[in-house]
């Protein structure tokens, strides 16, 4: 099979004739038909935190992907189309296949095609988790750090349709982007600190940043 490989950390990645995956008996095997870029991709592939991520070399990426199931070898029901549900370590969805344990897949939604599919899984499965009812309720303030980043941007707008008011600290350039999917107010973190200008109580703070941030969000 063809398969996208990065066979040194900052290299360039190349395009490989490699051997299809064979299954386990708990795995099946996913014909992929759309992947996207990862955040991880990109810190694995540069070898900045092999430490804590590490990777063997060669490597396929890819964390995100939404596909057909080809062979299975386990008694389960059948999901003809599938895309990750959890975070699975390695993947390797720059391939033409990839083998998977179904627990950690589900069936894709009718009304989404394979490219919108995997764009949609780890931020909001993450964020909805967090952001649960019973955590934030209608009417509540809520501040969320990094409001324009992956994660933050659904925290935004899951929060939002929850009836709370949003505040998000964001750079300047996504004020509006950020205004747009439900933030009632956004902080330039470039221009001021956010325990500086921030008057109003707030109920729940969401922080994607850590650091000095979390520190000062715990004692405001």
């Amino acid at each position: 099979m063809k398969a996208v490989r990065l066979l040194e950390f900052g290299g360039q990645l190349v395009f490989d004739d490699v051997p299809a995956p064979a299954i386990a008996r708990d795995e099946i095997l996913v014909k992929i038909k759309s992947t996207a870029v990862n955040h991880l991709d990109l810190v694995k592939a540069s070898g900045t935190l092999r430490q804590i991520l590490p990777i063997d070399l060669p490597w396929i990426p890819g964390h995100e992907f939404s596909g057909i199931v080809e062979q299975i070898a386990v008694t389960l029901r059948l999901m003809p189309q599938v895309m990750p549900c959890s975070v699975t370590s390695g993947l390797g969805a720059y391939a033409e296949f990839l083998a998977v344990k179904p627990g950690d897949h589900c069936k894709k939604p009718s009304n989404l095609s394979f490219e919108e599919r995997h764009q949609c899984r780890w931020p909001p499965k993450l964020r909805g988790r967090n952001l649960h009812p019973r955590y934030l309720e209608k009417g509540q303030t809520i501040l969320i750090h990094g409001g324009a980043g992956a994660v933050g941007a659904y925290a935004v707008q899951l929060a939002s349709h929850a009836g709370a008011s949003v505040i998000a600290t964001a750079s300047g350039d996504n004020e509006a982007y950020v205004k747009s999917i439900g933030a009632s107010r956004v902080i330039n973190y470039r221009e001021a600190q956010f325990e500086s200008v921030l008057r109003e109580k707030v109920d729940m703070v969401f922080d994607l940043i850590g650091g000095d941030t979390q520190k000062w969000s715990s004692s405001s």
